[in-house]
């Protein structure tokens, strides 16, 4: 029983859903991450494009945009890199845990998300 309990924690994990928006658009994007013990899963999805991505934390520091405008960040800061079926990519900064947090998701065409959960 013990050891079923155990397994049951190491695989409850966390997930967020965060929400974009188009600076240029005003085109909603979603971003849902997925985590545990054992494995995460990033996705998200702009209009009828779906995509699929890495996440790797980077740490406290500094995040800019594309104006060379920064802020610097003393909580968990994490980078993403995403493609897309459609043949974008996408790249995201983002700062926060699990209960709030922001972020800029920027397509390979230029089109820049704010982000926020």
């Amino acid at each position: 029983m013990r050891y079923f309990v155990f397994l049951l924690l190491l695989l409850s994990g966390c997930a967020i859903n965060a929400t974009g928006v188009s600076r240029d658009t005003g085109e909603t994007m979603s971003i849902h991450y997925q985590s545990n013990a054992i494995m995460y899963k990033i996705s998200a999805a702009a209009g009828d494009e779906s995509f699929r991505g890495t996440i790797v934390a980077t740490g406290g520091g500094t995040i800019s945009d594309e104006y060379g405008n920064s802020v610097k960040i003393s909580g968990n800061t994490y980078r993403a890199v995403f493609v897309g079926d459609k043949g974008r990519t996408m790249r995201c900064e983002l700062c926060g845990g699990l209960a709030s947090g922001v972020g800029t998701c920027i397509t390979s065409d230029g089109e820049a998300f704010d982000v926020m959960w």
